[in-house]
Parts: C-alpha cells; structure tokens; sequence
C-alpha cells in the first residue's frame, strides 16, 4: 500500500444540510498533487482516530471504475445510434453537447460559488480541457465505424503511455519500475485483444490515434483546472469544472445546429448523453483523487467491461454490438484481462 510520504492533501468531512450527504473537504494550504499522488491523508476525525488516507485512495479508484462503467455504456449507446441509418457521429457529437450543456445550466446555480472562481487559473485548463473532448469525442465517433465496441474500449488502454510520456517529458514526473511495468501491460493488453491471424487490424486506427491524443489533452487539464477552482470540497469542485466545460461546449454547438432540429435524433441522444455526463462526473472525481495517470490505469478495467456488457445485450438480441467471437477470440480477451488487471496492481500497490 502506498506509504505516508505520498499522502500530500488534507481532506476534512463536512456535511451539507441540504442533501444530507457527506463530503470531503479541501484545505487550502495544500496544492493540488500531481498525477503520481496515490492518496490523500484525510482530516476525519472520529472518537477514536483518523481515519487512514488510503480509503481516498480507494475512493478514486472506485470513482475510476464507476467511469469506466458509463464509458463503456456510452460506447454501446453510441455505436447503436451511429450504425442506424442517416444517424452521423457528428450529429451525436452536437446533440450530446446540447443536452449536456442544458443539464449543466441548471445544475449550475445550485453549484455556484463566487468565491470558488474568484481567480482565472481555471480558464485556459478549461478552454484546453473542453477542446481535447470535443476534438476526442469526434475522431473517437469516426473510429467506432470501423472498430467494435469491446476492441475500441480495450485500445483505449493505449491512453495511459501517452499520458505518462507526456507526464515525463514536460511536467517533471518519475515513475518507478513497478509503474513502468504498469503503464507497459495496460496497452500490451490491448495489443493482445487486437492480434487477429498474426496482424494488427489496423482499420480505423488513425482515427483513434487522433482520440487519444486530444484525451490526453483533456485529462492533463482537468486536473489545473480543478485545482484552480477553490470549494470547500473536491467533488464540488469536480462538478462545478463538468458544468463549466460542458456549458462552453454546448453553445458552441448551436451555431452548427441551424436546420438539424429533429425530435427523434435528438431524444435517441438521451442514453449516450446521460451515460458520458455519469461518466465525466466519476472521471473528474478520480483524476482529482489519485491523478490522471494512476486514473488512466484503472480505466483500463472497461475493456473486460466492455466485453461483459456486449454478451449481456447481444444475449438481449440488441443486435449492430460486436462480431461474433471464436474460441481463440475469447482466450486473447481472457490474457488481455489478466495483464489489465496485472496493470492495475502493479501501479496502485508500487
């Protein structure tokens, strides 16, 4: 388990009376950790002691879970509106934004804290942040035309080297062998789900190549961008940064909605819209709790995910999923699961 010395962060619960539930709160005097923090040492006092600050740590990964969960849904959610007839990615790209920007507006006063913002270090993480997932999101959709869903999600995995690269290159970040070793099985696994008659599938690779490069953008800038937003707890700062990127990129979409106002297109948009804002929401959270890096790890769980949810609504007859699969497909997808998994530990436990 991580030892002490990485526990920068002091949290503190609080509990707000209007919904009853309890939070952990920021302090101030201690600045936003980089993405190799594991966990926090949070300020909760009870009769008898403090509790441990691994259970923060715990709650990222839980939090990284639950987002690997709705991306996956939002995958399948996505690839079934696509593959209808007349249905673009683009359309699903400027529907989903409006409907998430829409829900975000009215959430957005019951947020608002005008002390939180009083500084503008958010803006430009914003502004970074809400590009690389528009520009994501966009060559992502291009890329399901031509990759199925349990594939796709598993080469996502290919996310974590790049951020860990980048990490390395430009913000100073260290990891050591067990890290390394982590962050090189995450995509090994992908490699291994995608190994079809001694070759690589490579149709449709440059589009999610181009994903995961505006992902990496995104992710490395949710974390300054939360950081600078200043609450009393970091999963009101989470929501509040979902809101403001989600707001900008809905308008933005407007513009290009002259003439595309169609009842039936947009209502099919609900269950991918309502499972990427669930998503953001957790991803948001984890980054903020053990870092974007260590996140992206856990997130490499949504291949077997993927997988699981694809049988389940195949065996629902949901058809447009998944190609059929032989005996030689599902063990490289059980190899591909185990080096994920491997991944996962050798990371947290380092």
């Amino acid at each position: 388990m991580p030892g002490p010395a990485l526990c920068r962060r002091v949290l503190s619960r609080q509990s707000y009376g209007i919904t009853g539930i309890s939070f952990f709160r920021r302090d101030s005097r201690f600045p936003l950790d980089n993405a190799r923090t594991r966990c926090y040492v949070p300020e909760i006092t009870t009769s008898k002691s403090h509790i441990r600050g691994d259970c923060i740590m715990w709650i990222g990964i839980s939090a990284g879970i639950a987002a690997a969960f709705f991306q996956d849904c939002g995958y399948v959610c996505s690839r079934l509106y696509v593959k209808k007839q007349n249905h673009t990615s683009w359309n699903l790209l400027l529907y989903t934004q409006i409907l998430m920007g829409g829900v975000s507006l009215l959430l957005l006063p019951f947020l608002w804290d005008a002390q939180a913002l009083s500084g503008a270090a958010f803006i430009l993480p914003l502004l970074l942040s809400a590009g690389g997932s528009v520009f994501g999101q966009f060559f992502f959709f291009r890329s399901e035309k031509h990759i199925e869903p349990a594939r796709i999600s598993s080469m996502m995995a290919l996310r974590v080297v790049l951020l860990a690269v980048i990490s390395a290159l430009f913000l100073g970040e260290r990891y050591d062998w067990m890290q390394i070793a982590g962050i090189i099985l995450a995509p090994l696994s992908a490699f291994v789900i995608n190994w079809e008659n001694g070759r690589i599938r490579l149709g449709g690779m440059q589009w999610l190549g181009a994903a995961l490069l505006f992902y990496c953008v995104s992710d490395l800038s949710v974390k300054y961008m939360i950081d600078g937003i200043h609450t009393d707890n970091i999963f009101h700062s989470s929501l509040l940064a979902l809101c403001f990127v989600n707001i900008l990129l809905g308008a933005a979409a407007l513009p290009f909605m002259r003439g595309k106002w169609k009842l039936h297109e947009i209502t099919g948009t609900v269950p991918f819209a309502s499972s990427w804002l669930l998503k953001q929401f957790f991803l948001y959270s984890c980054y903020a709790l053990i870092g974007p890096v260590h996140g992206n790890v856990i997130l490499t769980i949504r291949g077997p995910l993927a997988i699981v949810i694809t049988l389940i609504l195949l065996k629902l007859h949901v058809q447009d999923l998944d190609s059929a699969a032989g005996a030689k497909i599902w063990i490289r997808r059980s190899i591909a699961t185990i080096l994920m998994v491997a991944a996962i530990l050798l990371y947290t436990f380092h």
